[in-house]
């Protein structure tokens, strides 16, 4: 990995990572304000996109995915269903043991996070100039590359 600046080579991977890291960290804190006026924090949104991706999940594979301790996701569970945005149901392979769901009003919440989000991100997309925005979509294959661990070729 290049890191020393060669001021015909631009930046080097090690910056352009540093100020991608950022940017991206910024749109994603700026565009989750709204939702954290409804209380849902980004761990309670990443449940709740965990469970939308993989569906009924026990709690362990839950807290797994998420990235959180046992007793986290107890406190994360009580608190989506309180809202309902969970379902609970039993494991059909072990009755004592529970599974979880995302439910219709959980769905529908994140997909209103989702468009909060996403609208203040294309209010900004708006403002740009044509030229501006043409280079962001010329961009966007390759930041979805790199979102995705995957190679991208022009």
């Amino acid at each position: 990995m290049s890191t020393t600046t060669d001021a015909t080579a631009g930046p080097t991977v090690a910056e352009l990572a540093g100020r991608l890291r950022i940017a991206a960290g910024r749109l994603s804190r700026e565009a989750g304000v709204q939702s954290k006026l409804d209380g849902m924090t980004p761990t309670r949104l990443a449940a709740l996109a965990v469970l939308e991706s993989d569906g009924a999940l026990r709690v362990g594979e839950l807290a797994e995915r998420v990235g959180i301790s046992a007793p986290t996701t107890s406190r994360l569970i009580e608190c989506l269903d309180e809202r309902g945005f969970i379902e609970r149901t039993a494991d059909p392979r072990d009755h004592r043991a529970v599974r979880v769901n995302l439910s219709a009003e959980g769905a529908a919440g994140l997909h209103a996070v989702r468009e909060l989000g996403t609208g203040l991100i294309a209010e900004r997309i708006d403002g740009l100039d044509p030229g501006a925005r043409a280079v962001l979509a010329a961009a966007l294959p390759v930041l979805e590359a790199i979102a995705n661990g995957q190679r991208c070729t022009p």
